[in-house]
């Protein structure tokens, strides 16, 4: 039949017309995210670490950085816990080697900042669960420029001469 591909197109067409639209309109709606999407952020549960170290021998590129102690009692407490987030692959092997589960990567995927050394991500001065990281729709901040001050003057200008300011100004 003559023009069978013409209608299958049209009727193809119909059926997108009519069915629910798939764009999502961005900065004024957040998207919905799958439950096992991989972010670009963590967090930690500080009050379910036991400091074992295991997330960080697990990351292929090395990226957590830790630092451990031991309190009065003797029991080892992590003092530093930062993230090196702009060479992580995002891959969830130091998620999934937490024995505790206490190590998270969260939904916040706007992590846009001015500032190479706003990248890493200090874990345990703020879990960033409640404040966005992202620098998005923000000015940058300003840096102001420095004015050298001026040289004093040496002596002031010289007075006009009486008989000008008489005349009414230079002749």
């Amino acid at each position: 039949m003559f023009g069978k591909g013409i209608l299958k197109g049209l009727a193809q067409t119909g059926k997108q017309v009519v069915s629910k639209r798939l764009t999502e309109k961005y900065p004024e709606e957040k998207p919905h995210l799958p439950e096992r999407w991989r972010g670009n952020t963590f967090a930690l549960e500080k009050d379910k670490c036991i400091s074992c170290g295991l997330c960080a021998m697990s990351c292929p590129n090395k990226v957590i950085r830790q630092k451990f102690d031991k309190d009065e009692d003797g029991k080892k407490i992590c003092t530093e816990f930062v993230m090196e987030r702009q060479y992580c692959l995002f891959c969830g092997l130091c998620v999934e080697a937490c024995p505790k589960g206490c190590l998270h990567l969260t939904h916040d995927f706007e992590t846009a900042v001015y500032s190479a050394a706003d990248v890493p991500q200090d874990l345990l001065a703020d879990n960033h669960l409640d404040a966005a990281i992202s620098k998005y729709g923000e000015k940058p901040p300003l840096v102001k420029p420095v004015i050298p001050p001026k040289p004093a003057a040496a002596a002031p200008a010289a007075a006009k001469p009486a008989a000008e300011d008489a005349k009414g100004g230079e002749a």
